[in-house]
């Protein structure tokens, strides 16, 4: 048995996996050895525990160390320190003969504030529903306009939706995230959506919240700086007057990057011509 357990290690140790999974691999090699030094004092009960502990250590070194892109697929779901995590909820795919989809919905877990979960997981997942109703609505009029204006059935183009999300940041104080959605019919139509969670407070953190009391302020004027930066490049162009930057809205976009900054962001055409496309810039406080 002992012989058995060395074997499993070995091949344990041959092959790379991500550290979260590593964890939970040593602590059951841990237990295996545990249980084999409580031998002398009960022999017969200790053999089947040992036993079971090897043949489960043995199926997880199977299921995972022995199969790498299974190990490195698990690793890869966000984990936020021990206390919220990011992961996939719904994955499923569309196919119409108007409408075809990949959709991918989001969900946390473990936070602190099961009432803010809830909140924030059935917004989610209302506004994913939302969307696709309306894509499969905006497939189906475009496949009646198209075949009403001389259109042929063999010649129609079924509409493109994919919904997805972004992981922003993730540490013990903040999770930070986008949920998008594309849609393709003549042109590509995008909408996006940003969550920002305080962990430590269990609420939904604000500009003010990253930036103080002046945080319009503060976002102003490093926006037109950077504005003005992009300018110098003959191939940038943005909106002036009414149309071009005015100053942050009190509902504005945003999410916070992996070193912790703010990213004010503008929809495309929002500030700037289409083929700039959507603009982002990092604040530093």
């Amino acid at each position: 048995m002992e012989n058995k357990i060395k074997e499993l290690v070995k091949k344990y140790k041959s092959v790379e996996i991500p550290s979260e999974l590593n964890n939970i691999v040593k602590e059951t090699i841990e237990m295996a050895s545990v249980e084999r030094n409580k031998k002398r004092s009960n022999r017969k009960k200790v053999g089947a525990v040992a036993a079971t502990v090897a043949i489960s250590t043995g199926m997880l070194f199977a299921g995972v160390n022995l199969n790498k892109t299974f190990a490195q697929n698990v690793g890869s779901v966000p984990v936020i320190g021990k206390i919220a995590k990011l992961f996939t909820f719904r994955d499923y795919k569309i196919h119409t003969d108007t409408l075809n989809g990949e959709i991918k919905i989001p969900a946390i877990d473990e936070l602190k504030d099961d009432n803010l979960k809830k909140k924030i997981n059935d917004e989610i997942n209302k506004k994913v529903q939302e969307k696709i109703k309306e894509a499969k609505e905006n497939a189906e009029d475009y496949k009646k306009a198209f075949l009403e204006t001389g259109g042929k059935e063999e010649d129609f183009h079924p509409v493109s939706v994919k919904v997805g999300y972004d992981l922003k940041c993730s540490n013990e104080n903040i999770l930070s995230f986008t949920v998008y959605e594309y849609q393709t019919i003549a042109s590509a139509y995008s909408e996006i959506y940003y969550y920002n969670i305080d962990l430590k407070n269990n609420k939904m953190i604000t500009l003010k919240d990253m930036l103080g009391e002046d945080y319009k302020d503060i976002c102003n004027k490093s926006i037109r700086k950077q504005i003005e930066e992009r300018k110098k490049n003959p191939d940038n162009s943005f909106f002036d007057g009414d149309m071009g930057f005015n100053g942050i809205k009190d509902d504005q976009k945003f999410y916070i990057n992996k070193d912790g900054k703010v990213v004010i962001v503008f929809d495309k055409y929002e500030i700037a011509p289409g083929y700039m496309g959507v603009q982002e810039f990092i604040i530093d406080k």
